[in-house]
C-alpha cells in the first residue's frame, strides 16, 4: 500500500468507523481497522461481528494492498496531527505514516485475520430520506429497553408496509411508533419481525444526522444494512438483527381514550421540568390534575418537598387525576416539535396517548411523518 491523502479526509473517515470498534475484545483483529487501499480510495471498515461500517475515503493511490491498523491509536495520531497531505506506506505487517515533520509507524496484524464481511441478500429494499430516517430513530430511540432479560426489546421494530415505513421501540413502560408515508415502501418478502439493535440505531443516528443522501436500506432474514452516500464518499452499516417476535405493540395501545387535552408542548416540558425537582428519585411521579381548561401539575414527596403549577389547556371533559412519571414524558415532549401536544386520556388506571398537535406541513396538507407516543400511569397514593 502506497499513498497520499489529506488529514482531514482521513480524520472524517476514521470518525465515522471508530466508534464500531469495540472497547474491550477477546480477538486483537477486533481493535483493528481494515484499511483497503484500490483505485478508488480508501476504504476503512471496523466490526465487533454484530455490527459493521465500512467508509470510503478520497487518496491518491500509487500501490494497492490491505492491512488491519490499530484503531484507537491511529485516530489519536490523525487527530493530533496537523492539516496537511499524509503519505502512507505499508511494509510486510507495518503501516508508516508520514507528515512534513514526523514519521509513525504502526505494527499491524494481517488483513485475512479480519472478519469477512456480511453478505446481505435482500428480501426488502427501499430508499428513505436521511432527515426522515433521522426524526425516526430519534422519535423512538429513547424508549428501546436496555433489560436484557427481553431481549426482544433491546431493539426496534422497522415495519415495511404498503405505503409505510414504522418504527417501534418500548420497554415496557413507554412505547413510541413513527410513521412515514412512503410510496416505495412495498412489503417484500420478508417474514418475521425485523429488530434493529439499539448500537446499530446509535450509530445509523449519528451517519444520517451528518448526511443529507438518501439512505438506502437493504433487509434480509437476519441482517440489515444502510448505506449512506454514493460513490467514494459512502458509508455503510451492517448489523445483526434481534431474534423476535416483538409484541404486539396494537394490542396495548388503549382504543377509548376519548378525553382529549390539548397544551402546549414548551408549557408543559418546562413545567414538568420544574415541578419535578421535588418528584421522588426513583418513581419521578408527577400528578396531573385536569379540569375544564386548566392542567394542574402536583409534586408532594414526604422527605423532598412540595411543587405546584397550573397551566392554561383546551379540555372540556369530566375532571381527572392521573400520575406519571415526569421523566418519561420529559423523554417524549422533547421527540415532539409541533407547538402543541395532545395527551389523549380514559381513567387514572388507563395508558396515555400523546401525539402532535396540527400534523400538518405549512401548506395544511397532511403530514407524511407520524407519531404516537404511549406512557403508563403511576397508581397516585391515599
Amino acid at each position: 500500500m502506497k499513498c497520499s491523502i489529506a488529514q482531514t479526509e482521513l480524520l472524517q473517515a476514521l470518525s465515522l468507523i471508530s466508534s464500531a470498534v469495540p472497547s474491550r475484545t477477546t480477538l486483537p483483529v477486533l481493535a483493528n481497522i481494515l484499511v483497503e487501499a484500490t483505485d478508488e480510495g480508501l476504504q476503512m471498515t471496523a466490526t465487533d461481528l454484530d455490527l459493521s461500517v465500512t467508509t470510503r475515503a478520497m487518496a491518491d493511490v500509487k500501490a494497492e494492498a490491505a492491512l488491519t491498523v490499530p484503531a484507537k491509536k491511529l485516530l489519536e495520531l490523525v487527530r493530533k496531527l496537523p492539516k496537511e497531505e499524509l503519505k502512507l506506506e505499508a511494509k510486510d505487517l507495518t503501516l508508516n505514516v508520514g507528515s512534513k515533520s514526523g514519521r509513525f509507524k504502526f505494527l499491524c496484524i494481517r488483513p485475512e485475520e479480519f472478519p469477512a464481511r456480511v453478505n446481505v441478500a435482500p428480501d426488502t429494499s427501499l430508499t428513505i430520506d436521511a432527515k426522515q430516517l433521522e426524526r425516526m430513530i430519534k422519535r423512538t430511540i429513547y424508549a428501546v429497553s436496555t433489560d436484557e432479560t427481553r431481549p426482544a426489546l433491546n431493539g426496534a421494530l422497522l415495519q415495511v408496509a404498503e405505503g409505510e415505513i414504522r418504527l417501534v421501540a418500548t420497554d415496557g413502560h413507554r412505547l413510541a411508533r413513527a410513521t412515514l408515508k412512503h410510496p416505495g415502501a412495498v412489503k417484500g418478502a420478508l417474514k418475521g419481525d425485523v429488530i434493529v439493535p439499539l448500537k446499530a440505531l446509535t450509530h445509523l443516528h449519528r451517519l444520517v444526522a451528518e448526511s443529507a443522501d438518501p439512505v438506502h436500506v437493504e433487509l434480509s432474514k437476519n441482517h440489515a444494512r444502510f448505506t449512506v452516500g454514493q460513490g467514494t464518499r459512502k458509508t455503510s452499516l451492517t448489523t445483526k438483527l434481534i431474534e423476535g417476535p416483538f409484541p404486539n405493540y396494537e394490542q396495548v395501545l388503549p382504543k377509548n381514550n376519548n378525553k382529549h387535552l390539548h397544551v402546549k408542548t414548551g408549557e408543559l416540558a418546562s413545567s414538568l421540568d420544574r415541578v419535578s425537582v421535588f418528584s421522588d428519585s426513583l418513581t419521578r411521579q408527577v400528578k396531573f390534575a385536569v379540569t375544564r381548561n386548566k392542567l394542574t401539575l402536583v409534586v408532594q414527596t414526604p422527605d423532598q418537598g412540595e411543587a405546584t403549577e397550573s397551566l392554561d389547556v383546551r379540555y372540556d371533559a369530566e375532571d381527572l387525576e392521573i400520575g406519571y412519571n415526569a421523566g418519561y414524558l420529559l423523554d417524549i415532549l422533547r421527540t415532539m416539535d409541533s407547538e402543541e401536544v395532545t395527551v389523549q386520556l380514559n381513567t387514572p388506571v388507563t395508558a396515555g396517548l400523546l401525539v402532535p398537535g396540527a400534523p400538518t406541513d405549512a401548506k395544511g396538507t397532511p403530514a407524511l411523518e407520524g407519531l404516537l407516543c404511549l406512557v403508563m400511569p403511576l397508581r397516585l397514593a391515599g
